[in-house]
């Protein structure tokens, strides 16, 4: 049994939501990728891929790996209708469409924006205000994903247009008002591609993992010049990969792991904290909906829930191997 590190959001909690380079978060990438094409090539679905249950694997490396199977299932056996956390969740699981291996891509899209400012994409703090946070970027869906999702009522009127809320902070989201670069408040035009692919509202024209591991941005030769328009980024902040693992390294040797062990004292605005209680609460209300859908299909713990522990993908594919040989004798 290994011991792993941090997990990504704890290292973009602990850096101060600064985001990272993009060198660096090509590298969590390149592995992220690597997971997702064994999966890919197994059928299997991740189903809550995020910053949490990525781990570095050891201290000041780069090298991080993907845990937490625990909802995971084969494409063709779905157990749930509602799985992801809210701000990784795709479009197809909040329109009631049916859903497969894409979904995780999507998710992967969204954790390399959150490297890279240090603040989630799309931080709806519900359902209706996550998919108007999604169209404030992508734009309305096309018309065939709205027309055959099932829970469309929740979010369009009858002739298809998005219904208008108003979240908490008194702010209205309007659809198509803001371009990924504009977001991101990124320039580089390779790395706003990989991710704009990552984010296709159709699943089926979504970058697949072997696509990913093909794409310009992810290749060692790439000569991509990495351009940051983003405001937190001057001179005396362009300090590259080493720096960064050089952060981590120090961040985890210090005893006990606390903000202002590495960093100053900084007040943290509002909504840092906002995002925080929301990962909390959307947790919570995705396992207690999981239960209940599964004590209304009279259903016994499904087996993904006996496998909450494992940690590598060849551990999980090994444990649906057996469960097909005991399917496969009954």
């Amino acid at each position: 049994m290994s011991i792993l590190s941090l997990n990504l959001y704890e290292l973009i909690k602990k850096n101060n939501y600064q985001g990272f380079s993009l060198s660096l978060i090509r590298r969590f990438c390149n592995s992220i990728v690597k997971c997702l094409r064994l999966l890919y090539a197994e059928n299997i679905i991740h189903c809550d891929l995020k910053p949490e249950n990525v781990l570095l694997k050891q201290r000041g490396s780069s090298l991080i790996k993907v845990i937490d199977f625990g909802s995971s299932c084969y494409s063709h056996r779905k157990v749930y209708t509602y799985i992801q956390s809210r701000f990784y969740r795709s479009p197809e699981v909040i329109l009631g469409l049916s859903y497969g291996t894409p979904i995780d891509m999507w998710s992967l899209g969204c954790i390399l924006a959150e490297l890279y400012t240090g603040y989630p994409l799309f931080p709806g703090e519900n359902e209706v205000e996550q998919l108007a946070c999604i169209m404030e970027v992508l734009g309305i869906p096309p018309d065939d994903l709205i027309n055959t999702a099932t829970r469309r009522r929740l979010f369009f009127d009858s002739r298809g247009t998005p219904r208008c809320i108003t979240n908490s902070k008194g702010r209205k989201r309007k659809p198509a008002s803001k371009t990924l670069s504009q977001a991101l408040r990124c320039n580089d035009t390779v790395f706003i591609d990989f991710v704009t692919r990552c984010l296709e509202w159709d699943p089926k024209k979504r970058m697949t993992p072997e696509e990913a591991a093909r794409h310009e941005w992810l290749q060692p030769s790439a000569t991509s010049t990495y351009v940051s328009s983003k405001s937190k980024e001057n001179a005396s902040a362009t300090n590259g990969d080493g720096q960064q693992l050089g952060f981590m390294q120090k961040l985890q040797r210090s005893q006990p792991m606390t903000p202002n062990t590495i960093l100053p004292e900084i007040k943290t605005p509002s909504q840092r904290q906002r995002y925080v209680k929301d990962r909390v609460k959307a947790s919570k209300k995705k396992q207690q909906s999981k239960d209940q859908q599964a004590n209304a299909a009279g259903q016994k713990q499904p087996l993904t829930r006996l496998i909450i522990s494992c940690t590598t993908v060849k551990d999980l594919i090994s444990i649906f191997d057996t469960q097909k040989k005991k399917d496969g004798s009954h």
